[in-house]
């Protein structure tokens, strides 16, 4: 009899914790060999800013938003249409509008979604009330902490509204990627969904490849991500995992000992991602496929049909497209200036279809 009870109360505790919330994975629905039909090249307008130690860039309303390297702060703005300088925002320091180690992650116009990974928390600023305020107060709608919420490791948080998040972690003992729903109301992770099996997730060489070109859908239903080095993009679908699909020039998806025979200048990957409702956006480079002095911007819908293929002038490190006004602005890898593209022409010819 005792032995029975014993039995009763693990199975009653092992229901218990995997009850505390659900667990699913993505599974792969399908596998996406894509053709880009439409290739387009197109030359960047540089753009006479201070661009030194820039690492990012961002357009919202009338402004262009240069995110820094470790400084007293950690952006510039610049007024969009005569590119004089408006001032230095996000101060570096400890005060409750200050910032540790921002990742400026979100475009929600007027709205910039920061992600301080240093302090554990998102916050979602007002861009043109901040640029306003006499008093150089930042117009913070929301302050978001997530350092409550237990999760090993968050190489990316992405905000959906108020009440929800997605952090992205590793687990190195299963050698996985999970996306984790958290509550920051309630301080409760809600659900764990589970990304593909692929052992080079605990890499640590690839660790930060794997997370950047992760883009949210702005509803919140689908992340496009990638595995890091994999040649593919993963459209995840957070309402429906089992809906996933992965999208690929190749007629396969890589192994990863595959992988790790090829060279450094052979490996081709996915590096940074943007999205709208419509449209992803992806940077993608490889050594012997576009050369060293060339970047290719794959651009398809969330069901990963191909649009067009553009080849750019130069290899950039991170780019951001403008939807509403059709420019494309990015900064560039050698030289590290900010470039803008027009690329209206062909995200017009997608409205029309």
């Amino acid at each position: 009899m005792k032995n029975i009870r014993l039995f009763l109360l693990v199975i009653f505790v092992i229901t218990a914790l995997n009850s505390c919330f659900d667990k699913k994975s993505f599974g792969i629905g399908s596998i996406k060999t894509v053709r880009f039909e439409k290739e387009y090249k197109v030359a960047g307008e540089h753009l006479n800013v201070d661009s030194i130690g820039v690492n990012g860039v961002m357009v919202i309303d009338r402004y262009l938003i240069l995110g820094l390297y470790s400084q007293e702060y950690f952006a510039k703005i610049y007024d969009l249409e005569s590119l004089n300088l408006i001032g230095s925002f996000f101060r570096k320091g400890q005060g409750p509008d200050d910032f540790k180690q921002p990742i400026f992650s979100q475009v929600r116009s007027p709205y910039l979604v920061i992600d301080d990974w240093g302090y554990r928390r998102i916050k979602v600023v007002n861009i043109p009330e901040s640029i306003n305020n006499i008093d150089g107060r930042l117009s913070t709608r929301h302050t978001i902490k997530y350092s409550n919420a237990e999760i090993a490791d968050p190489v990316k948080v992405l905000y959906v509204n108020d009440t929800l998040l997605l952090i992205k972690s590793f687990d190195r003992d299963r050698e996985t990627l999970s996306y984790f729903k958290y509550n920051p109301v309630k301080q409760k992770v809600t659900d764990e969904i589970m990304m593909f099996n692929y052992p080079i997730t605990a890499d640590i060489r690839y660790k930060n490849i794997a997370t950047l070109a992760d883009c949210i859908k702005p509803d919140g239903s689908k992340i496009v991500s990638n595995a890091g080095c994999l040649d593919q993009l993963d459209i995840l679908d957070i309402v429906h995992p089992d809906k996933s699909i992965s999208v690929t020039e190749n007629d396969y998806l890589f192994d990863y000992e595959y992988i790790k025979s090829l060279g450094d200048d052979d490996r081709c990957f996915y590096l940074f991602s943007c999205c709208s409702d419509n449209l992803i956006c992806a940077s993608y480079c490889g050594g012997d496929v576009v050369g060293g002095n060339v970047m290719e911007i794959h651009i398809m819908d969330w069901n990963g049909n191909p649009v067009c293929k553009l080849i750019l002038d130069r290899q950039i490190m991170n780019f951001m497209v403008d939807f509403d006004s059709g420019f494309m602005y990015a900064v560039s890898f050698e030289e590290e200036r900010i470039y803008r593209y027009d690329i209206r022409d062909m995200l017009n010819g997608v409205a029309e279809r």
